[in-house]
Formats: C-alpha cells, structure tokens, sequence
C-alpha cells in the first residue's frame, strides 16, 4: 500500500483532520529518527500507528467530553518533546495537593482527589485547592517514548533488583510498587500504574477528563457530570492510542566519543547505576523500576499506594538531554543540578560524583548528555 493510501484510510478511520504538531501528511519517521517504532510494521501496523498518532495529536474539544476539569485538551499538550510522546516542559505541569493522612505522612484530599486542575469546561479557572492542604506537590510531564519497551521488562527481573533491607550494606534500598493484586508498577514517578493501556485511560480521564469504557481496568473513570454521553472515547481509539505508544522507540542517541566512553565507566565506578542499571533484559534503559528514597532529610511528598512520601521511581535515562526538567517536580533545569540534588539512599554516589575533578565530572556529564 502507498504511503498516500495508508493516510487517506487513516483519516477515514479517524473522521477528522487533526490540527495537532504532527502534519497530517507526514511519514512514519525512519528508524534512527525521534518519533520512529522500535520494529518494522505490516501496512496494516503503519495504518494503525498513523492513526494512534493522530489521536494522539488531536485536540478534543467541548462536544468531544473534554473537562468538567482538565490540565489539557490533548494529550500531545503534555507529551511533545522533542516530538510528539515525548516529555513536558515546565509550563504544563501538574500540582498534586496533599493533607496530612495521620500517620506522619500525606494523601490526596477527597475533595480533589489526586490533581488540582488547570482548567474547567465553563470557565477558565483553575480548580480551587480545597482548605486543609498542607503543600502541593509539583509533578513534570515524563516522556513515554520507549515505554513499550520497558512494559516488555519482565516482573522477574524487576524483583531481581529489590533490596528492601540493604542486605549488601551499600545504603541503597530498592523496592518494587506493587499494587492491587500483586500487579508490579513500572510506569510513573511512583511507579504506580503497571502498563500502557493503564496510563492511556488514567491520563485520559484525569489529566483531558475524558471518560472510558468501564470493564475490569480500574484506572480512569467512566462517567461524569458535562452532559455528553459517556463514555467519551470508545475502545477501538483507546488501543489505536496505546498501540501508537507502545511501538514509541527510545529517541537516539548521541554520538559515542572517547570523553562519553570515560563518562560510562565514571558512571557505573561512582555508583550511579545501582540504580540507574544499563540494561534490563537486553533493553538499555538506565533504571530499575525500583522505587527509591534520594530526598533529603524533612522531606514531603504524596504517598500513592506503597509508595510512600519520598519514594519515588528511578526515571529512566534514555532520552535524558531532551527531557529538562528534572526530578519528579521539574525544579532541577540541568543534569548537574539533578545529579546535586540526589540525597537520601543515593548521598554516598553523589559525594562521589562530587569527589571527581573537573576533567572526569564534565565526561560524566557529556555521557549523560549522550543518553
């Protein structure tokens, strides 16, 4: 089939012509390429791909179920750098407020459930943090290029690289979030959701408040109150939009010098890939999918399920230099400020970056600019 003719059946399927960042007209990149698939696909694959893309891109407007409350009206809002489903920026960040939970710690309140959000369907307000919060907690837009990757990492290895009592004595500690029904998290900064299909219909009705098909999937939400009949984006365009991320490769990487090779080895020798581990069956990803502990003494955060106030998910590297900012709140703006923020579980390697000289921190850096 003709490239042309995979389009035009795209958009017969869709129904619209989407005025999103992705021209409607414009190819399945190559590989190599940000925005490519990790593997060949059929012609019946690129049709499908195309069209999870521009559903991906399309803006859903009033009469499409957007709201009562949203952070955006698409999920490319969030997810366009360098390409669309790639990362946020600091402008489309989200506030999680919280209230003590009585145990020392914090949770969502009620009222709000786990997002304040930006904007409402009758107005442009944002929605009003309810009385009782005791802070509200910054999250940065991850990107989810390569994710399908990572969801093909298996619960074996994950749980290969627990250490929940620091049996080798090294002051790290990893764990796994396991949710509801023995289910092992691996996507999000707490690794609270397990899968694509999970974050898809989360996003969908948290982040554009869009409902979903109900069914055995406990993540988003099927009906709510706008007046437009639920639910709002049916089955078939939710696996078009999952199958379009899951195919999503890793953007590439930069060039490999003998200062980037040094930068490697510095990496592994001062401990940062205890955490950040290379490789995970045979997918070079530079996380654990553990659930760590690196803030600071005092710190405050949002407990989501097992993970607890300051434990939040070792984020992957790949696609690092195209991802700023950093950390889970976005309030580090370069590499090194995220690197001198590490505390908690990962002080000793960050005193051990700290201990290199100039020559061997910048090949540190240059490395992770790399990824």
């Amino acid at each position: 089939m003709k490239r042309a003719a995979i389009l035009l059946s795209v958009l017969v399927l869709v129904g619209f012509v989407a005025a999103g960042l992705v021209p409607i007209d414009a190819p399945i990149p190559p590989s190599g390429v940000a925005g490519a698939p990790h593997r060949a696909l059929s012609e019946a694959e690129q049709a499908r791909f195309l069209r999870g893309r521009l559903l991906f891109d399309r803006d859903f407007g009033h009469d499409a179920g957007v709201g009562p409350h949203f952070n955006g009206d698409s999920c490319r809002a969030c997810h366009q750098d360098p390409v669309v489903g790639g990362a946020g920026g600091i402008d489309v960040q989200v506030q999680r407020p919280a209230i003590p939970d009585g145990n020392g710690g914090f949770m969502p309140p009620p009222e709000t459930g786990a997002l304040a959000h930006t904007h409402h369907r009758i107005d442009v307000d944002r929605e009003e943090i309810p009385a009782g919060v005791a802070f509200v907690e910054e999250r940065n837009s991850p990107t989810l290029l390569g994710l399908g990757l990572v969801e093909m990492i298996s619960d074996a290895t994950i749980l290969a690289n627990e250490d929940p009592d620091d049996l080798d004595l090294d002051g790290i500690r990893g764990v796994a979030h396991r949710l509801p029904g023995n289910v092992i998290g691996r996507l999000g900064w707490k690794a609270s959701v397990p899968d694509l299909a999970s974050f898809v219909r989360d996003a969908m009705s948290n982040e554009i408040g869009i409902t979903v098909p109900a069914g055995a999937n406990p993540f988003g939400f099927s009906t709510d109150t706008d007046g437009i009949a639920d639910p709002e984006i049916n089955q078939t365009d939710l696996g078009d939009i999952v199958f379009f991320l899951q195919l999503l490769d890793f953007p590439p990487k930069g060039a490999e010098t003998d200062q980037t090779r040094t930068g490697e080895a510095l990496f592994a020798s001062v401990g940062c890939a205890k955490c950040h581990v290379p490789t995970m069956d045979g997918i070079e990803l530079y996380s654990n999918l553990l659930l760590h502990d690196v803030q600071p003494p005092g710190f405050q955060g949002v407990t989501e399920g097992e993970a607890t106030s300051g434990l939040y998910r070792t984020p992957p590297l790949r696609g690092l230099r195209d991802t700023a900012p950093y950390f889970h709140d976005g309030r580090s703006e370069t590499i090194l400020d995220a690197i001198v923020r590490h505390d908690g579980e990962a002080r000793a390697v960050r005193q051990a970056f700290q201990a290199l000289d100039a020559a061997q921190r910048e090949a540190l850096l240059a490395f992770l600019r790399s990824r």
